[in-house]
């Protein structure tokens, strides 16, 4: 738990196989996620419910490339992952879809066209956030659209928003964007204080909502080996963030860190599994009268999961560092349970 913030992520307490024992049998394993009858169960939290019984598929890190290949988020891949996504989507007939940002590889123009004509095989409404590989950086090789041209094809509205789907309020917020507008840094992200101020004031009017930001809470940097990297910073100003969401029946969603994670104490949430590296699953989150329950949907075949787990464990520290967190927190689930 970090001091102060009511945040509990990542057990560490499951065994996972040696980094020299990658054999056949232990590839099956992770390959196995794909055939499983039913998804795994990733979380069950007390709150938020409604009786109007709502299904929504969430979607994180996609990562779209059009003509890139390679590394720990398989781009080669991208663009199958999100249309098998869409379509298991519809096959579930969903009451809406969340996209928690990184729809692309870095912003570019062709990408989210890429994204969006995928998207518009949706049977469902759809609404998304930003994240930093979506948003103008100051040492991008090209012209990523500013934030504006994002939300009038991706969100409601400008953000913050708030989105009827289902029985559910989705309260969406950028903490992708910098106050000038790029982005120094590839992973950097805050919530605007005006943003905050809007969140404070617009939780009190709905006791059934999802609130949905690129990046997660503080935490998760202390659950790694020391000579190994953070995955990636949370939040800025994430003290802020926890007291403006803590108090109220709402359940927090994330991505950005390419790896299930559940967040309980004063705040609810999950942090969601990456469509674009291993495990390439997307959650499914089921709100109803007893409460919700996130579950994890593969979109790979068992070669797509081998494949994917490899390229993470091979590619750098950091991603062997996340694939080796992935394995733990698949290896003991649910990651959360309140019911």
């Amino acid at each position: 738990m970090t001091e102060g913030s009511g945040v509990q992520t990542l057990r560490r307490d499951a065994p996972i196989p040696e980094d020299d024992a990658r054999t056949d049998a232990g590839t099956a394993e992770w390959a196995e996620l794909s055939s499983r009858a039913e998804p795994a169960t990733l979380a069950r939290f007390d709150r938020p419910r409604t009786d109007d019984r709502t299904t929504l598929a969430v979607f994180a890190d996609p990562h779209l490339s059009t003509d890139k290949e390679g590394t720990w988020k398989a781009y080669h891949r991208t663009e199958q992952r999100l249309r098998a996504a869409v379509a298991d989507a519809n096959d579930r007939d969903v009451d809406g879809v969340i996209l928690a940002g990184d729809l692309t590889e870095d912003g570019r123009p062709e990408d989210f066209d890429g994204v969006a004509d995928a998207l518009a095989d949706l049977n469902a409404p759809f609404v998304a956030v930003p994240g930093n590989h979506d948003v103008p950086k100051s040492f991008d090789d090209h012209d990523t659209p500013p934030v504006s041209e994002f939300a009038d094809r991706f969100a409601p509205d400008e953000f913050p928003y708030r989105q009827r789907l289902g029985g559910v309020d989705v309260l969406g917020l950028n903490s992708a964007s910098s106050p000038d507008g790029e982005l120094d840094a590839t992973h950097d992200g805050a919530i605007s204080e005006n943003q905050l101020a809007w969140l404070e004031s617009t939780l009190p009017e709905t006791d059934t909502a999802l609130v949905v930001s690129h990046h997660n809470p503080p935490g998760l940097e202390s659950h790694l080996a020391e000579n190994h990297y953070a995955p990636h910073p949370p939040v800025g100003d994430s003290s802020a963030f926890v007291d403006a969401l803590a108090g109220h029946d709402a359940l927090h969603l994330s991505g950005h860190v390419h790896l299930p994670a559940a967040i309980s104490g004063d705040v609810r949430g999950l942090v969601c599994p990456a469509l674009s590296s291993f495990p390439q699953a997307y959650v499914l989150a089921e709100v109803g009268p007893e409460g919700t329950t996130l579950r994890m949907v593969p979109v790979a075949d068992p070669a797509g999961v081998t494949e994917a787990h490899d390229l993470a464990r091979t590619h750098s520290d950091r991603s062997a560092d996340i694939a080796e967190m992935v394995e733990r927190q698949l290896a003991d689930l649910p990651l959360a349970d309140e019911r």
